[in-house]
């Protein structure tokens, strides 16, 4: 037998390669995706979140495991709990809007410029609408007691030097340092 095959206890240690994530990204969170491979094949589910520094994604409903957790009621118990976990996003694709099923997607320039996704059959299909997102939220946010208002952000503080004074000051320092250096050499 082969030295390669056997397992040893050091052969957990053995060197992995990461996953290169992905630059494109054609599945986003809150897309209507469909498993096409793996046992969950056929299943269809909401895309909860997006992990892109491994390849995967978390999808509703499909890829259940078994996790034991501790109890809150009994602190001396342990109880299962049946939990979702990512799929790699090579085994997933987006629902096609006209017919249905699993297409491929590509992405195309409009006219004015925006990206957007197209099916295989043609259908443009929309990012969907997310309200979570940080920086949708920030520009409907309201101000509130702690926030500086927008008057005041605009508002010209810094005066600015006055070089005049500097260079002043700077002149009866080097004035007083060489009447220093004077008397240290001549003794006066």
């Amino acid at each position: 037998m082969r030295r390669s095959l056997v397992w040893t206890p050091f052969r957990m240690f053995a060197h992995r390669p990461a996953q290169i994530p992905f630059k494109d990204w054609k599945i986003v969170s809150h897309d209507i995706v469909q498993v096409i491979s793996g046992k969950s094949k056929g299943k269809q589910g909401k895309v909860l979140k997006v992990f892109r520094k491994t390849n995967q994604v978390l999808v509703e409903g499909v890829n259940y495991k078994f996790k034991k957790v501790e109890d809150d009621e009994f602190v001396t118990r342990m109880k299962t709990v049946q939990q979702e976990y990512p799929i790699h996003v090579s085994n997933v694709a987006l629902i096609d809007p006209e017919t249905g099923k699993p297409t491929r997607v590509k992405y195309v320039r409009t006219l004015e410029g925006k990206r957007v996704r197209i099916a295989k059959s043609g259908a443009m299909i929309p990012k969907p609408e997310r309200e979570e997102l940080k920086y949708v939220n920030r520009t409907k946010s309201e101000i509130g007691p702690l926030d500086t208002m927008p008057e005041d952000v605009i508002e010209k503080t810094y005066k600015g030097e006055d070089f005049v004074k500097i260079k002043k000051e700077f002149e009866e320092f080097l004035r007083i340092k060489a009447e220093k250096e004077r008397n240290l050499v001549f003794g006066k």
